[in-house]
């Protein structure tokens, strides 16, 4: 924001915008830094079923990328496949989830201090909104009156 700032919106602004950037992993991040994103094989799940005859490997939240059904696991039928395919993804989601959250759990973003610097930026906007609109309304009183 250039010009004056008496109000120091836009310094709230900026502050909300770097929380905000954290929060979304937008932040700025230097390749191989000690925040930098995680490479994506430390966020694949694996799991299996049916004592090893199905694999599953989800990648990061939960997107099915491949599965492996033991050919001898066809004689057991068609519902005892499908259970143990279930099996297996709900494993390898629950992997993810839990490589997602030691990987990324240390930077998490402090989404209490974003939501509150965010309302301080709201309450800002809107009394500095009502300032102008005052201003403005006083302008067009003075013109009126000339």
């Amino acid at each position: 924001m250039g010009g004056i700032d008496p109000s120091g919106l836009g310094r709230s602004l900026e502050e909300a915008m770097r929380l905000l950037g954290q929060a979304t992993g937008a932040g700025t991040v230097q390749p191989g830094g000690p925040e930098s994103p995680p490479a994506a094989e430390e966020l694949v799940g694996r799991g299996a079923g049916g004592d090893g005859l199905v694999e599953a490997e989800v990648s990061a939240f939960g997107r099915l990328e491949s599965l492996v059904i033991d050919p001898s696991l066809l004689r057991a039928g068609t519902s005892a496949i499908a259970q143990y395919v279930v099996e297996a993804v709900r494993a390898a989601q629950d992997d993810e989830r839990t490589r997602r959250a030691e990987t990324l759990g240390a930077a998490a973003p402090d989404t209490a201090a974003l939501a509150r610097q965010l309302e301080r930026v709201s309450e800002e906007a809107f009394r500095g909104f009502d300032r102008m609109i005052s201003d403005l309304d006083a302008a067009t009183r003075r013109i009126d009156r000339r």
